[in-house]
């Protein structure tokens, strides 16, 4: 994403206290005053600088004639200090200044609008773009795989360990809202507020604060010992307006999608605002963020993002407008039972009602880990392998003739790992017993799985890397660029001249009307 300086305020100088005016200051209007001097004036916004002569007037001669011979002034109101924009030149001369709007012009920069708008957009659910997410919030070692299917021989497949699943589905009113609010479980679960389509990103943070194994990052880390003692509702109250998170999230906001948003949200409160007090007044109040209009949430989130994740031998399921977690199942590893397999079958039963309108996923540890603690291992085996050679010829690299590159630490992102694994004792005894030739051999052994573990990491980073430009492609909004280019069409008559192209049948008929 890239980052864009917030713009100024514009400021409207006052003719009578402008440092910047040469000669002496101007008095404003006074009654009996006649004549007009004209003063300079400017509004600067960002590098764009405006300029306009506006008249006040001033006592010259003080006759009563000279007065009545002056129009009446038009009072100029100043306007608040707002951003603004410049508007068409009135009839008497001067360039009005109206405040702009929320989310501003079309075609204007909007990563300030991202950075201050309050709600949360619609993000497509696409692995590439949550696992962005998860990257730039500070997360460490973790991946998101679609899940193509909740059957056992597909879930083996998936990475271990595996964090969480979550399922996208159409959602539908389940009575969340006569749950009960008390806390009987130790994890940390936040609630969605209403009208907000952050389930997608909640759903995510909901199984990261509970993986005790993953690095969350500073701000993560923070936000999660702040709100250790809060309610799931505080917690979604605090999430809410969390900027970094809200920033990450809102990065992949258009401008039509905070349009939309905002549509919808009005649309609610004028609902919301029609609906008698007696109603009102009968609806039962709990604690629970599917409270209210939360069970009509449906009307603007069509889909919504439900977490699972194993505590214990429990498997809890996590949605946003529970008052609480829900115990789903229990499984036993003595009998062979995962929480995957357990999770699966809650996931098939909401699938079956659901029809084929559902994606699932999993949030896994990357393969990054795994291969860069072996390539750690393999770097500080041959380390020790080449300290014992030299201890026994001085001249074994003469029986070496197959020299392979080395690839560098820093390559593999193992240079600071390297000091944390050492080998095991038992391979650093097995290596101090052998003699010249089986070490020779071993040093050639270890750097083939070197390199090979050296190809498969970069083949991960490239993945990363192609999911971060799918992200970063995203997040560009092409409207404005596609609105200027057919006012550009537009302006030069090709659009005009080749509409009949598009509607030849409209193109028909206006010619045999002439």
């Amino acid at each position: 994403m890239s980052d864009t300086t917030p713009q100024d305020k514009s400021s409207i100088a006052d003719p009578g206290k402008n440092p910047s005016h040469d000669g002496p200051t101007a008095s404003p209007a006074t009654n009996g005053s006649a004549g007009k001097t004209e003063h300079s004036s400017k509004v600067q916004r960002n590098d764009i600088v405006i300029g306009f002569d506006y008249k006040t007037e001033r006592s010259q001669d003080g006759s009563p004639d000279r007065k009545r011979d002056l129009p009446e002034p038009h009072p100029v109101e100043e306007p608040e200090p707002k951003k603004v924009k410049r508007s068409s030149t009135s009839p008497n001369g001067k360039i009005e200044l109206t405040p702009e709007t929320f989310p501003g012009s079309f075609t204007s920069p909007h990563d300030t609008n991202k950075e201050t708008w309050q709600g949360f957009c619609d993000i497509e659910s696409e692995p590439a773009y949550f696992a962005t997410i998860l990257r730039d919030m500070g997360i460490q070692g973790v991946n998101v795989r679609e899940v193509f299917a909740m059957e056992p021989w597909f879930l083996e497949t998936l990475p271990q360990p595996t964090y969480g699943l979550i399922l996208l589905y159409r959602y539908r009113d389940n009575g969340s809202s006569d749950q009960s609010t008390e806390t009987s479980h130790p994890l940390w679960f936040a609630n969605q507020l209403p009208a907000q389509n952050s389930c997608a990103t909640l759903a995510m943070i909901n199984i990261i604060m509970n993986s005790a194994d993953v690095e969350i990052g500073d701000h993560l880390q923070q936000f999660k010992d702040f709100t250790k003692d809060f309610t799931p509702y505080q917690r979604g109250e605090a999430l809410a307006s969390f900027d970094f998170v809200k920033k990450i999230h809102n990065s992949f906001a258009k401008k039509m999608d905070m349009l939309e948003a905002d549509k919808h949200l009005s649309y609610k409160v004028k609902k919301a605002e029609r609906l008698p007090k007696d109603i009102k007044a009968r609806r039962k109040s709990t604690d629970s963020a599917a409270t209210d209009d939360s069970a009509e949430s449906y009307e603007d989130n069509a889909h919504h993002f439900i977490a699972y994740i194993p505590a214990g031998n429990e498997v809890w399921m996590l949605d946003g407008f529970n008052a609480q977690p829900i115990s789903v199942a229990r499984f036993d590893t003595e009998k062979g039972e995962t929480w995957l397999s357990m999770a699966a079958e809650s996931i098939l039963s909401i699938m079956a009602d659901e029809g084929h309108e559902y994606t699932s996923f999993a949030i896994t540890q990357s393969p990054l880990l795994p291969l860069r603690e072996q390539a750690c291992l393999a770097i500080a085996t041959l380390k020790h392998i080449e300290l014992r050679l030299d201890h026994i010829s001085t001249d074994w690299r003469s029986l070496t003739t197959d020299e392979l590159s080395l690839p560098h630490p820093q390559l593999l992102g193992t240079e600071e790992e390297l000091s944390k694994r050492p080998i095991p004792d038992t391979v650093a005894a097995t290596i101090s017993s052998e003699e010249l030739p089986a070490l020779v051999e071993r040093r050639k052994e270890v750097i083939k799985d070197l390199n090979q573990l050296a190809a498969n990491v970069a083949l991960e980073m490239q993945t990363e890397a192609e999911e971060a430009q799918k992200a970063n492609q995203r997040r560009y909004d092409c409207g404005p660029v596609i609105k200027m280019w057919a006012e550009m069409l537009a302006s030069n008559g090709f659009l005009e001249e080749n509409l009949d192209g598009f509607m030849p049948s409209t193109g028909r008929d206006r010619k045999t009307k002439k």
